[in-house]
């Protein structure tokens, strides 16, 4: 793979609900009650007791330190943030350090059962986990996240029709991780501080709240939060926001990365997938211009209904193409574009695996330079018609009759 690859990077700003989060007291100087929580939870995972067995069992490859990214190390980041403030634990397909802080299990009956469901699929793996705790760990946490990480990670490979074993040769692309050399980087922080001496440090970036990174010495993709950096970020939220950030970063790797994904195809999968966890989070942020009901902004597909069924009211696909900047999105951008895919979905997920393949084909500039947004933008129209036959006007006229047909009016 090229060194000339681009830089990849997308704050995020997240419209969220209600109640904002409480401010902790310290517990001793330099200290927070957050930081407690990790250094409490020990460098021992409670869960395996580093058994090679049960480690085998639950996935885990091994425990920090290890490599991470850019010739850096683990080590390399305890000396900056602290030792034993992040757990460390790598998987088949990730490396996720995780200080995430305890919180107690919810209250309100459906996202109860939804955990409890999850970690009852855990508890398969992990015997020791209690089979309804009274409250989320550290290092419970970060087990959570990493199984819904390689869940997610099984999902796309199979959209995409790939294994470990598709990408072998020494060719562009190369590496088993869906065409990527080495694996995927997943940093969640409970502090903002946290992650801006993070991103500064080792990506020079300032950022503290959301940030998809490109390490591009060792071509690896971080997706990276704090959840101190959002106003309501219960787990269902940081879950959900996991979900629509390694979606974008699994399907720009896919096959080598060295252009982003048009916008309307990354932010509509990426949401597809993030929006099946029960969640009134939401990934997106309107512009200046948009009014939106905080109370009801997460009601995508009777929002985007009321849209559709006027001529002027929905974002026509040729606006689609044209977007350059993610900011241009905004909330109508970003709710039209899921149901984009939502239509396209419907229409048989077999189709997604060619459609991508295409997209992906283009090669690397032998100049080193990235591909020409309008290079990218017929191949779009292109594979749109080869695979769906829609070219800009039959793809608004048909995903809105299955808009008007499907979604609810109230």
């Amino acid at each position: 793979m090229s060194p000339l690859l681009v830089l990849f990077s997308c704050f995020v700003v997240c419209l969220a609900g209600a109640r904002p989060l409480t401010a902790q007291q310290p517990a001793q100087p330099g200290t927070t009650k957050e930081d407690d929580d990790v250094l409490k939870a020990g460098p021992k995972d409670p869960y395996t007791g580093q058994d090679p067995a049960a480690m085998a069992a639950a996935g885990i490859v091994r425990y920090g330190p290890f490599p991470w990214a850019d010739f850096k190390s683990t080590t390399d980041i305890d000396r900056v943030l602290g030792e034993g403030r992040v757990l460390w634990l790598e998987t088949a397909h990730f490396r996720i350090g995780c200080n995430l802080k305890t919180l107690p299990m919810p209250q309100e009956q459906e996202p109860r059962k939804v955990l409890l469901d999850q970690i009852r699929t855990l508890r398969k793996k992990l015997p020791k986990v209690p089979e309804k705790p009274k409250k989320l760990d550290p290092w419970l946490r970060l087990h959570l996240n990493a199984q819904r990480a390689e869940a997610l990670y099984a999902e796309i490979a199979t959209l995409l029709g790939v294994t470990d074993q598709t990408f072998t040769g020494k060719e562009i692309p190369t590496g088993p991780f869906l065409g990527m050399p080495d694996k995927y980087l997943i940093l969640l922080f409970q502090k903002k501080s946290d992650m801006a001496r993070y991103m500064e440090r080792f990506c020079g970036v300032k950022a503290d709240r959301s940030y998809r990174h490109y390490h591009t010495q060792t071509f690896q993709l971080l997706t990276c939060m704090a959840v101190e950096g959002f106003e309501t970020f219960d787990d269902d939220a940081q879950h959900t926001h996991l979900i629509y950030t390694l979606v974008h970063n699994l399907l720009n790797g896919y096959r080598g990365f060295y252009y982003d994904l048009p916008f309307w195809l990354d932010e509509g999968l990426a949401h597809w997938y993030s929006r099946r966890v029960k969640s009134t989070f939401i990934n997106a942020v309107a512009r200046p211009d948009e009014a939106v009901d905080q109370e009801n902004q997460h009601e995508w597909p009777r929002k985007v209904r009321a849209r559709a069924q006027h001529d002027r009211g929905f974002v026509p696909f040729a606006t689609m193409l044209g977007w350059q900047k993610r900011e241009e999105m905004g909330y109508q951008g970003h709710i039209q574009a899921w149901s984009r895919v939502d239509w396209l979905m419907s229409l048989g997920a077999d189709k997604f695996a060619p459609f991508l393949q295409q997209l992906k084909s283009i090669p690397l500039p032998r100049d080193g330079t990235t591909v020409p947004r309008a290079q990218v933008d017929r191949l779009v129209q292109k594979a749109l018609m080869e695979i769906w036959s829609l070219d800009a006007e039959s793809f608004d006229a048909q995903w809105r009759a299955y808009v008007l047909a499907t979604y609810p009016k109230k």
